[in-house]
């Protein structure tokens, strides 16, 4: 239930809940935050005059000429996207300068060394929560404005069609445009239906499509930030595919050249870094994600609860107090064919209402449709890139095990031409060995050919006669042979 109370500081009459009895309420005339008490005596507002004369219906009627007429729509807590834009892309710029001089460290690699798509990450990032802000502010100014006692009891206890003019009067002078609150927005429209139709049900049945149009347009305002929170995570994953495609092209650009070590390290270095760029997007993005998600759905769901509470701010307080008139007396013959007339229009109407009421539930029906097979078909797209992925990385993975072996084949060459060299010092030193042996065998004979040819030179001219003579068979001498010489 609902009750009145005054501002503490412009004394100007706001109506609220008993739930927010205790409660610290911002007044929507003058700003000032106070604590909601629930007076013990009704608050009785002498300054308005109830009865109505032909100066103030003048009055009132000149002024209904004056104020703008209530469209229906209001944009709520809709927000501009140029703007949001506009901001998003400053608060981008400043975000980047920020990571700036801490571009060399992990976290501002993160956005400043991964390529392109964290640029796009961190302006959707903005655009998202400048969006958020916006709608918070909004939020503010609507709950704000359900402080306002838009149908006071002062006027008159229930709404007739003598009464509906002042109670259209004081809406319209409520310090808020009826198009920035559902709240003002909603009762304006209900007491105008009043005014026309006069009748307690057809208003009802009004105020139930403004609110289905109140709920659409608040599920319209979060459309582009469930666009983002789509396309976050598309971007991580498109940043996953670039890094990869880049690490495997600078591998197999590497593996002609596997001979070289050198180039061998630095194909590996291009692999590792675009396997950085591949898993960093992806991790930014998720995380950029949930950073949306979460407030997106908190805010939802408080619009949602707001668009409630109008609701049952209308029941409690406009429905209840509709009144239709009892016609008698003179001049009402006319009132009554206005009246029978009215019903014949309604009565021929019901038909194309019933028909539209069906077009209505057939659109929800391929809308609630169209929205499975999205899901469904993000769901195979979603499974799609899952599987691509998967096999990029069994494919990264078969890559690093080639690797792997072709470094222990390297080993295995390396340690085979250590060992050969070794081999080879052994058998140098070896040949060393020899030709030093058989040096000394050289100058032994060179020495036996120089004693030979001092012999042949004392011998002169003299016969040397030699003659063998069998040697013992018992012993060894050391003159087996004996030579005569003449």
């Amino acid at each position: 239930m609902y009750f009145q109370f005054p501002c503490e500081k412009c004394s100007k009459k706001l109506k609220v809940r008993d739930e927010n009895v205790g409660k610290k309420v911002r007044c929507p005339y003058c700003h000032h935050t106070m604590t909601v008490k629930k007076p013990e005596t009704p608050i009785i507002d002498t300054s308005v005059d109830v009865s109505s004369s032909s100066a103030s219906k003048s009055t009132t009627s000149s002024r209904e000429t004056k104020k703008h007429v209530s469209s229906g729509w209001a944009d709520g807590t809709e927000v501009s996207l140029s703007k949001s834009g506009l901001i998003a892309v400053g608060i981008s710029i400043a975000y980047l300068a920020l990571m700036f001089p801490i571009r060399n460290y992990y976290f501002g690699e993160l956005f400043l060394d991964r390529g392109m798509v964290p640029y796009a990450l961190v302006f959707l990032m903005s655009w998202s929560g400048t969006i958020l802000v916006l709608k918070y502010f909004k939020l503010v100014k609507q709950k704000e404005s359900m402080l306002f006692d838009t149908l006071p009891t002062d006027i008159s206890e229930d709404i007739s069609e003598k009464t509906v003019p002042k109670f259209i009067d004081h809406v319209r002078n409520l310090p808020v445009d009826p198009r920035e609150s559902f709240l003002v927005n909603r009762v304006l429209r209900g007491l105008e239906h009043f005014r026309v139709l006069k009748s307690s049900s057809e208003v009802s049945n009004r105020l139930q499509s403004q609110s289905e149009i109140d709920a659409t347009a608040v599920d319209s305002s979060y459309t582009i930030l469930k666009v983002f929170i789509w396309a976050i995570p598309i971007l991580g994953f498109i940043g996953t595919v670039i890094g990869i495609s880049a690490a495997v092209g600078g591998f197999s650009g590497g593996m002609d050249k596997a001979q070289d070590i050198s180039a061998l390290k630095e194909s590996l270095g291009s692999v590792t870094g675009g396997l950085s760029t591949a898993f960093d997007t992806t991790l930014v993005a998720l995380v950029m994600s949930m950073l949306v998600m979460f407030p997106s759905s908190s805010m939802q769901k408080s619009e949602e609860d707001l668009l409630n509470w109008v609701d049952e701010y209308c029941n409690e307080n406009l429905l209840k107090r509709l009144k239709e008139s009892d016609h008698g007396g003179g001049g009402g013959d006319e009132k009554d064919h206005r009246r029978l007339i009215q019903r014949t229009i309604d009565k021929a109407m019901a038909n194309h209402h019933a028909e539209l009421q069906t077009w209505i539930e057939k659109l929800e029906g391929i809308g609630e449709t169209l929205s499975q097979s999205v899901m469904k078909s993000w769901g195979k797209i979603d499974e799609k890139i899952r599987a691509q992925q998967e096999e990029q990385i069994s494919q990264v993975q078969e890559v690093v095990k080639q690797l792997e072996t072709v470094e222990e084949k390297m080993t295995e060459l390396q340690a085979a031409h250590t060992s050969h060299l070794e081999k080879m010092n052994g058998e140098a030193t070896e040949m060393a060995e020899a030709a030093g042996v058989l040096t000394q065998s050289f100058n032994g004979v060179q020495q036996g050919l120089n004693g030979l040819n001092t012999v042949l030179t004392n011998l002169g001219e003299k016969q040397v006669l030699i003659q063998q003579v069998e040697a013992p068979r018992k012993r060894w001498g050391l003159f087996g042979n004996s030579r005569k010489v003449r």
